[in-house]
């Protein structure tokens, strides 16, 4: 029964959308740690991972839909679709949560005050909940 539950656990889709956000936030805080910019550019525009994040989701989300009865039956697709969305969302928490927070002074020794990684402790609290209560959902079925 227990090893059933850990099988389970591992097809759950809300497990992939909370490892998604929390690696898009670490890969995001790591990046510019180590001297990376915030944001692409092309042709003098800066493209902030804010964007990405945007164009994951809707890519994601459009695949979801579209396919949701095929996505239904093949565990493996919802669950990889789940990490890309997942990947987007966190993405765009972490540029909104950092344009939020420092406002008009926006430069990169801002991204890390604490108030700023407080936030995403936060965010990143509320998706692990979301799949514990998935996980406790999946116990009281059986």
């Amino acid at each position: 029964m227990a090893k059933n539950i850990s099988k389970r656990i591992y097809e759950q889709p809300s497990l992939y959308l909370f490892v998604g956000i929390v690696s898009a936030i670490l890969i995001a805080r790591l990046y510019v740690y180590f001297g990376g910019n915030l944001g692409l550019g092309y042709d003098g525009i800066k493209f902030h991972h804010i964007f990405l994040g945007i164009i994951l989701v809707i890519v994601t989300g459009l695949v979801f839909f579209s396919l949701n009865e095929k996505l239904r039956k093949d565990i493996r697709a919802m669950c990889v679709t789940a990490f890309a969305f997942g990947f987007g969302v966190g993405l765009i928490s972490d540029e909104a949560n950092f344009l939020v927070s420092v406002g008009q002074y926006y430069n990169l020794s801002n991204y890390y005050q604490p108030l700023n990684l407080y936030i995403d402790a936060i965010f990143i609290a509320f998706a692990f909940l979301l799949f514990i209560l998935s996980v406790f959902r999946l116990k009281r079925k059986q």
